[in-house]
């Protein structure tokens, strides 16, 4: 329910809107919102095939002949680059789902769901599509140091969560903005944190993200 990708009647728009939605309302509501843009490296190539096959028959029932169709379709597959006439040895593919394949995504959707369940034990708001993540967190100003606190120990968590199932985050890619109203910015009599953690990397808080496209 919050992935936007790979369903019907969602898209890049409908993922935008929720995102700014959310921010709308907590600006009328009078609160400082944290929205931090996480991205993943190459997340599609590193999905562990044990972990998924797991996932699928624990989480969403698929047992007997279904799990062993996709135990069949995910294993034992190689690869080659073909120049002109020139074909390399095959390589063995470990991980990842097939590239270009119409399950890869839906795939890739069930293998990371869980995430929403880590995300939301910090009651921080969260939106996906495909392998970017939006998250937001909203408070009164006066409680702006424990926004940060939140909100970095949700990326902690999201972090580890992300290590465990082979998963990297790219940190450097990370983009992070405070959004207030113009009248409440001013009226901010303290100051806050210039950035937040993720992984080793310091990302700086700016005054405008480019979130799936839209600046």
């Amino acid at each position: 329910r919050c992935q936007s990708a790979y369903r019907p009647g969602h898209s890049t728009e409908t993922a935008l809107l929720k995102i700014v939605n959310d921010l709308l309302l907590a600006l009328d509501d009078g609160n400082v919102s944290l929205l931090a843009l996480l991205d993943l490296s190459a997340a599609f190539d590193t999905i562990d095939h044990s972990i998924l096959l797991h996932r699928l028959h624990h989480d969403f029932g698929i047992q007997g002949t279904a799990l062993d169709w996709f135990s069949s379709y995910l294993t034992n597959r190689t690869q080659s680059v073909s120049i002109h006439c020139y074909t390399s040895e095959p390589a063995p593919i470990s991980f990842g789902v097939p590239q270009g394949s119409v399950l890869g995504p839906v795939l890739f959707v069930l293998y990371t769901a869980s995430l929403s369940t880590v995300i939301e034990k910090h009651s921080v708001l969260h939106h996906s599509y495909a392998d970017d993540s939006q998250l937001q967190k909203s408070a009164p100003p006066h409680q702006i140091p424990d926004l940060f606190l939140s909100m970095q120990k949700c990326i902690d968590d999201i972090k580890s969560w992300m290590t465990l199932n082979k998963l990297k985050l790219n940190d450097d890619k990370t983009e992070a903005m405070i959004v207030s109203s113009g009248r409440k910015s001013r009226s901010l009599s303290f100051s806050f944190p210039d950035f937040i953690t993720v992984g080793c990397a310091s990302v700086p808080l700016s005054d405008s993200v480019k979130n799936l496209g839209v600046t």
